[in-house]
């Protein structure tokens, strides 16, 4: 596929976006422009390519100082920014980064089905899923695709050898990054997933959305216990952890998992969450969220540049992050 073959295109650089944007992490404005103003024509010119990650919150994301080390070491040339943009403001954002030539973007959270609809051509998983968390932007085009799932599935055979075929998993939260996690697992032969969300509607769209082989279960109560008992892998993909508040199981839930059952959690701020702690204290395998968010990065280099990024490099830099987080 053109979004991942081929190099990105050459970039521009750009500063103060539109209302409600702002930068975040540590993001450039000496070296940006009036987004919401700026016509492709008017595009100013400087080194290339620029890319960002888009959130809202956006400060905590590691994502700049994987990429810049990433380029660092492998002398490929590019620069890497943090924006902070609410969910009403993407399109007028992504309008204003391709009118100024960023190369493409990465994007989080609340993002990713929104971004993956402003697209005008997506892989075939973001097309499934309804969710990117990579943009590529092009020729005037904007390109869509995920590698969350790819990313949490390379993550679990690094650290764990964990082979999806014919298991069973529980997914807890249905938002984007759930919705790649679960086709991947579908994709690689998982034998059943499970989403669960404390809005069911939002877990009955995804499985609705992603067709067979996906089931829904109630947030809490005998329903879940009932699956619990039956899970080779939990993966929290809520938010919930994060600056190590909340927890979304309680310690006494996983109490009911099998005991070779593995324990992961995408939250990667802290390294070691609440519910990683939880399981690691009744002597289970617990797998971090930092190990899939420097893949899903990796891989996102496949689809910018045409091949696979340093993820040892990226995961390196994003550890000797954490503290300062």
């Amino acid at each position: 596929m053109e979004g991942r073959r081929g190099r990105a295109a050459r970039s521009g650089d750009g500063a103060d976006g539109p209302r409600g944007v702002t930068f975040a992490g540590r993001a450039n404005k000496r070296h940006m422009t009036n987004i919401a103003a700026c016509s492709a024509a008017e595009a100013p010119t400087l080194p290339p390519p620029v890319l960002a990650v888009l959130g809202h919150p956006v400060a905590h994301s590691l994502s700049p100082v994987m990429h810049e080390a990433g380029f660092a070491a492998t002398g490929r040339p590019g620069r890497y920014i943090a924006l902070d943009v609410p969910s009403a403001r993407l399109p007028a954002a992504v309008a204003g980064m391709v009118a100024l030539g960023f190369a493409g973007c990465n994007l989080t959270v609340s993002l990713k089905e929104i971004g993956c609809a402003l697209a005008t051509r997506r892989s075939a998983e973001a097309a499934r899923t309804g969710s990117a968390n990579t943009l590529v932007f092009r020729a005037g085009e904007i390109y869509a695709d995920t590698t969350d799932g790819r990313g949490l599935l390379r993550s679990l055979r690094e650290e764990t050898a964990w082979d999806p075929r014919g298991r069973r998993v529980l997914l807890l939260g249905a938002g984007g990054a759930a919705r790649a996690i679960a086709a991947a697992l579908l994709g690689a032969g998982a034998g059943a997933v499970l989403v669960t969300n404390r809005t069911p509607a939002r877990a009955e769209r995804l499985a609705a959305d992603l067709g067979g082989g996906i089931g829904t279960v109630a947030w809490g109560g005998a329903p879940l216990d009932a699956a619990l008992r039956m899970t080779d892998l939990v993966v929290n993909c809520t938010t919930l952890g994060m600056h190590g508040q909340g927890c979304p199981l309680r310690p006494e839930a996983l109490d009911l998992l099998p005991r070779d059952a593995v324990v992961c959690d995408i939250v990667y701020v802290p390294e070691q969450t609440p519910l990683l702690a939880a399981a690691r204290a009744q002597g289970r395998v617990g797998v971090g969220g930092l190990g899939m968010l420097a893949w899903q990065a990796a891989l996102a280099w496949e689809v910018w540049f045409g091949e696979e990024g340093p993820a040892d490099v990226l995961l390196a830099a994003a550890r000797r992050s954490l503290p300062r987080i």
